[in-house]
């Protein structure tokens, strides 16, 4: 599964840094650009909710391998179409892929991961999710200048194409049962999968509220919000503001699997509590930096706080999701995440003008200071019984 999800992220990152000059060699405007960016992100919010469901019926091995193949057969079908809106429609289609391929993974992750090794896991899963996306967006411009705007495109659909032969051969055609009790994930649960049922599972909404919050401040903050401040309030140059983004990555990076093992040996709640605070803090902070060196200081502790709070909700939500209902338990966490990475630069974008980018940051914070107090209310989800 890592290697899969480093191969398709690495894809991912192939596309996205052209992907707007790709609109406008249509000859379109900015706002059009912004519907061909976003189509991918609307149509994987929309399925979330129906992906769950089918990785229950059908099981992970072959939910993802259709995933997989939608979004090569999405990316390829945008790089060769002959107008704006089939590009739009078919980069739509690999937006569907991706919701349902994505809640494959992580659906199997919580069937085959004993919960006393879920953070240290997904601290793992996360740092390949984000070394490819990086390296991807590496070769973004390379692959560009020699095959043209369309070429990662169709490069992307060559290596998720190689993703969905790798899983196939790699992931068993068994479709896993629970494991066993000493391997510390739970039995299955007599619920159904209803979803007004699945919402009623203790600990489970402020799971879901606090994914919504992290991907909120995601798109906000690291898509949004830094960018523009960076350049129009502190003068950066695009180089500048590549130096302190990596600067965050590198810091989030190193403390994944530390905040996984601490997770997984002393409780979720011990990481995540301190982890939403010191968001909640660095992300109000950040519009308060008076240079670039203070930004750099303050991105880094951003970085820290958000790899340590990007871990633990994945990790609750195993300790928390009925068995039988995975999946769905998955695309309403998926769900949520999405939802707050849509609407998040939509805030941003009136906040700006309306208020000025240091209560942009400030408000900015809010949803994760409501995760945080949700959390604060939430028992412990794993058993002592569990931790290891």
């Amino acid at each position: 599964m890592v290697l899969v999800v480093f191969i398709v992220m690495a894809g991912a990152g192939l596309v996205l840094p052209i992907l707007p000059l790709f609109a406008r060699s249509f000859g379109v405007g900015y706002g059009a650009v912004g519907l061909l960016v976003s189509a991918y992100g609307l149509a994987r919010l929309v399925f979330d909710l129906a992906a769950g469901p089918i990785v229950d019926r059908l099981g992970e091995r072959a939910t993802a391998a259709g995933g997989l193949a939608v979004i090569a057969a999405g990316s390829a079908l945008t790089g060769m179409a002959s107008s704006f809106a089939v590009a739009v429609a078919a980069w739509a289609t690999a937006g569907v892929g991706s919701a349902i391929a994505l809640a494959a993974l992580y659906t199997r992750l919580l069937r085959v991961v004993p919960t006393r090794q879920m953070a240290r896991t997904l601290g793992i899963f996360y740092g390949a999710f984000n070394t490819g996306f990086v390296a991807g967006g590496a070769a973004s411009g390379l692959v560009a200048h020699r095959l043209g705007l369309a070429g990662p495109l169709l490069v992307n659909a060559v290596v998720v194409a190689m993703a969905a032969v790798l899983w196939l051969a790699l992931v068993s055609a068994a479709r896993p049962g629970p494991a066993p009790a000493e391997g510390g994930r739970r039995p299955p649960s007599a619920e159904g999968g209803s979803l007004s049922r699945l919402l009623r599972t203790p600990g489970l909404v402020p799971v879901v509220v606090t994914n919504f919050a992290y991907l909120w401040m995601v798109a906000v903050v690291f898509d949004t919000l830094v960018p523009l401040f960076a350049s129009d309030v502190l003068g950066l140059s695009t180089v500048g503001i590549g130096v302190v983004f990596a600067i965050a990555l590198a810091a989030e990076l190193v403390v994944l699997y530390p905040a996984g093992s601490v997770a997984d040996q002393r409780g979720r709640k011990p990481v995540l509590v301190p982890a939403l605070a010191g968001l909640a803090v660095t992300t109000a902070a950040v519009g308060l930096a008076p240079t670039p060196l203070l930004l750099g200081v303050v991105l880094a502790g951003l970085g820290v706080a958000s790899g340590a709070a990007g871990v633990p909700p994945g990790a609750m939500l195993s300790d928390v999701a009925p068995a039988q209902a995975s999946g769905t338990a998955v695309g309403v966490f998926r769900f949520c995440g999405d939802l707050g990475f849509t609407l998040g630069p939509l805030l941003a974008g009136w906040a700006v003008p309306a208020v000025g980018f240091g209560w942009a940051f400030v408000l900015a914070a809010v949803p994760t200071a409501v995760a945080l107090a949700l959390i604060l209310r939430t028992p412990e989800t794993l058993r002592p019984a569990e931790a290891a």
